[in-house]
């Protein structure tokens, strides 16, 4: 990734931290739509994307899906559970095809005992998740609907941008998941939409985006 404040876990890792965590964990693949684990499971172990896209999502008390976090490899999955032995606090789902590290809670453990820069990647990963979260809390508080869309797909742009273009990109969001992901209804969303390109600002068919004026797309995320 381009900066710091935003590499994954795994790219803070030297090589060597990287091979051993290798060696401690077993690989296994899931399929787009596949669970990982759900809220509430115990937790037993860690788990590390190595290829593809995972949302992380939780119910409200009302029964509305949320969209906590998407994640792309290089990011830990249910890293909470093995630090303080608590139940699931979210349910993950495969948004892709992915392939994943499976360790244990204990032989995590054990690693970052080890290996003080793994310990410290795992802290500055999580202080990045708990800024954003403070930031979505904000946006949530703050922002009307087009703004919470705007942010949600200029994040996605960001994150998923062609090579060589960067005002394309195949995002792996729904536009139900768009709606759990900004705390919006599906019609708030379409109507979102049907709104920016009206205005000449995007196009979206089906999880192709296509952003046609960025200035006024970056200044709406602001509003």
């Amino acid at each position: 990734m381009a900066d710091d404040a935003a590499s994954s876990f795994l790219d803070r890792l030297d090589a060597a931290d990287r091979k051993e965590l290798e060696t401690i964990g077993h690989r296994r693949s899931y399929r787009a739509g596949q669970v990982l684990f759900s809220e509430g499971d115990d937790g037993h172990d860690v788990v590390v994307l190595l290829a593809g896209s995972a949302k992380v999502l939780s119910t409200s008390a009302s029964g509305r899906e949320v969209i906590l976090e998407v994640l792309d490899a290089g990011e830990l999955v249910g890293e909470l559970s093995a630090i303080d032995g608590a139940p699931r606090s979210a349910t993950a789902i495969a948004l892709t095809p992915i392939d994943v590290l499976v360790v244990s809670s204990e032989s995590f453990a054990s690693f970052l005992e080890q290996h003080g820069r793994a310990a410290t990647a795992l802290l500055e990963c999580l202080v990045g998740r708990l800024r954003r979260s403070s930031q979505r809390q904000l946006e949530f508080g703050t922002g009307d609907a087009l703004s919470r869309l705007a942010i949600a797909l200029m994040t996605m742009l960001d994150r998923y941008a062609t090579a060589g273009d960067r005002t394309r990109a195949t995002i792996p969001l729904t536009q139900n998941e768009l709606a759990a992901m900004t705390g919006l209804s599906r019609e708030a969303v379409v109507k979102g939409l049907r709104a920016m390109r009206a205005l000449g600002w995007l196009e979206l068919r089906a999880r192709e985006l296509t952003v046609l004026d960025e200035d006024a797309m970056r200044t709406r995320t602001k509003t």
